[in-house]
């Protein structure tokens, strides 16, 4: 009997010491997922802050090389340009910097100012036609914008091309496409191609950890396509 009582109390013990082992591995293991989630986010932080650093001089760059020009040329256009910049800089000045999701309409504001900086210049003759079918709804600042730039800048002819702006629902999901009747970006330099390689790469990787959204770039032989999905909240 006391052998029994004795072995039945060893076992208790046993069991009660194993229990308390898989309670702290299932405790560290939970504690390490933590963690290692904690510091995926902050290097998602990190990626983001480091794309919008590269975005900033590039446009601000590329705007003030347009202005510089019309300076020369036409002083009244000049002023007029720098007014659409002073208003784009005072509205996403502070947004530019921040890893939140603004309302699609302030990224259209965003597009519009940019082209009419860029259609300040005489020489320009292209157009821009809106197609948004759907607004309502969040992306992150500037991913739209920097392919309307690539398409004026590296696509178009700018004397007679076209950019369509479309919005619209597909599904569960919003898509956005920039498209351009442009011959492609094949007379570009590396400098150039560079560039245009950062702005898809930052709107691709703020989409993806901003709200897992995808870009893709197709080319109809007839132009050129940039294709966003955006996941309905």
């Amino acid at each position: 009997m006391i052998s029994w009582y004795n072995a039945l109390i060893a076992a208790g013990i046993l069991l009660a010491i194993i229990v308390v082992l898989i309670a702290n591995l299932i405790f560290d293991r939970k504690k390490s997922a933590g963690i290692i989630k904690e510091k995926e986010k902050e290097l998602d932080s990190l990626r983001l802050r480091l794309s919008l650093n590269e975005i900033r001089p590039h446009f601000i760059f590329n705007s003030l090389l347009a202005i510089k020009q019309l300076c020369i040329e036409d002083p009244k256009t000049a002023a007029a340009a720098l007014q659409h910049f002073a208003t784009y800089l005072r509205a996403n000045l502070d947004a530019v910097s921040s890893e939140e999701l603004v309302d699609f309409d302030r990224e259209l504001d965003c597009i519009k100012e940019y082209v009419a900086l860029e259609q300040a210049d005489p020489a320009s003759g292209f157009r821009v036609v809106y197609d948004t079918e759907y607004t309502d709804f969040k992306l992150p600042l500037m991913t739209v914008e920097p392919m309307v730039e690539n398409a004026i800048r590296h696509g178009i002819n700018r004397q007679n091309g076209l950019i369509t702006v479309s919005s619209r629902i597909e599904g569960d999901n919003v898509v956005v496409c920039v498209e351009d009747n442009g011959s492609g970006f094949g007379s570009e330099t590396r400098q150039q191609a560079e560039h245009r390689s950062i702005g898809i790469q930052n709107s691709k990787d703020r989409l993806k950890y901003l709200c897992k959204g995808e870009l893709s770039i197709i080319n109809t032989g007839r132009g050129t396509i940039v294709r966003i999905t955006i996941p309905l909240v």
